[in-house]
């Protein structure tokens, strides 16, 4: 099995405010754990919430992890991963000109991305989707995981 770890540093903030989003108030998520009080997410999320919402200002390393026996990463796609990254286009049909490739051939690509959380698509102009890569490296694991910093 493969692991793909996908790296961020967020501010406190943005960790309650996504909280926020979710569960409208921290009294409404400890409402909500107690009647699933052995659910993991929301006694991470409650302690997560709790811990960030006097240190709104502090760094944290957010790991997301992705497991898989296959994933459907190749060349063409690790191409795409960078250029998103480091060219920052302003659409798709940008991104397709950037690799040297058709937008029929990037497209499924791009989507397929988006679908298994590696890019998000944000809206753009004349209903253009901006490809967006959100983290800050991406490791690829094969055998034991990184230890978490």
């Amino acid at each position: 099995m493969y692991q793909i770890w996908l790296v961020r540093t967020m501010k406190g903030k943005e960790i309650v405010d996504g909280h926020k989003s979710k569960y409208g108030s921290l009294e409404n998520l400890k409402k909500i754990l107690k009647e699933d009080t052995k659910n993991p997410v929301l006694i991470h999320n409650l302690e997560e919430w709790e811990v960030y919402k006097d240190r709104l200002d502090a760094d944290v390393k957010e790991r997301r992890i992705l497991f898989t026996d296959d994933y459907p990463i190749g060349k063409i796609e690790l191409k795409l991963l960078n250029s998103i990254k480091t060219d920052n286009p302003e659409s798709i049909r940008e991104l397709a000109r950037l690799v040297g490739k058709d937008i029929k051939t990037v497209q499924p690509k791009v989507n397929m991305l988006a679908k298994e959380g590696f890019i998000e698509l944000k809206d753009g102009t004349k209903n253009n989707k901006i490809p967006v890569f959100p983290y800050e490296s991406m490791e690829i694991v094969i055998g034991e995981p990184p230890i978490p910093e």
